[in-house]
């Protein structure tokens, strides 16, 4: 009974899975990994946020990325649904899914994504319609994917739309600076080399039966390389002046001579 439970379990699973994943916009989808590829784990992503506006109400947002996160219009384009969290049946889309745009700034901090096309407005932005942007921004030190927040909506008469921002480390992508990848490459090496003179020991003390300093692995040639960087570091850091003998030129008439001189005072008068 309980493995065909499990089995249920699974393949619902599964099937929620495979319904989740074809609700995703492929344009938008295309579009947005395209210029990011690490931001595809927020593919098919929905966030709930509640947010009060200047006139004291309370509303409702699910935001959707690159999916449609209304579970009551399930057929929708809608990429963010706005309720009256008191009356969620006054429910407004902010953004079709279809219209997605895709954009960055210079500087790669933070990425756009930009719906439109949704409800117009009653009584105000001169009846146009509704639009929304998801702003991805790129923050070291917030780990996790991180979550959607109302930054505000925008009525001027000329451009009107919602704004909504979401601060994570994921949205980075990879952090590596030039000094970090350094850092690997030295362990790494670092690591090659101990598995490499542990292996060398083993096989010296156990094949070649080598007893002492003899175990280590290229002995002589880490002396002799010792001795290559005392030569160096003596003639390039030591700044006593080094003795060099004297070259004196060999004589042979007068140096004969001398010496007989200088046996004759020994001999007796």
């Amino acid at each position: 009974m309980t493995v065909r439970v499990s089995l249920c379990v699974s393949v619902l699973c599964v099937l929620f899975l495979i319904c989740s994943a074809a609700d995703v916009d492929e344009n938008c989808r295309t579009k947005l990994t395209k210029l990011d590829p690490h931001l595809s784990a927020y593919m098919g992503q929905v966030f709930t946020i509640e947010a009060t506006h200047d006139n004291d109400e309370h509303y409702t947002y699910l935001v959707g990325v690159c999916v449609n996160p209304d579970p009551v219009n399930s057929d929708s384009e809608c990429g963010i649904v706005q309720y009256n969290t008191t009356n969620p049946s006054n429910r407004h889309c902010v953004g079709k899914v279809s219209t997605a745009q895709v954009s960055r700034t210079a500087d790669g901090v933070w990425i756009e994504l930009t719906y439109s096309g949704g409800d117009p407005y009653h009584t105000h932005c001169n009846g146009a319609a509704r639009s929304a942007r998801l702003i991805f921004l790129c923050d070291p030190l917030i780990n996790g994917m991180g979550k959607f927040d109302f930054l505000e909506e925008n009525r001027d008469e000329n451009v009107c739309f919602y704004t909504f921002s979401l601060a994570a480390k994921a949205v980075c992508g990879s952090l590596l600076s030039a000094g970090d990848i350094i850092l690997i490459l030295f362990a790494c090496l670092a690591l090659l080399w101990a598995a490499a003179m542990l292996g060398g020991c083993l096989f010296k003390r156990f094949i070649q039966g080598a007893k002492g300093l003899e175990q280590i692995p290229l002995l002589e040639w880490y002396r002799e390389f010792g001795n290559l960087e005392a030569d160096g570091c003596d003639l390039v850091c030591r700044s006593r002046k080094r003795l060099v003998p004297e070259y004196r030129e060999p004589t042979f008439g007068a140096d004969t001579d001398d010496e007989d001189e200088k046996d004759d005072n020994l001999l007796p008068m």
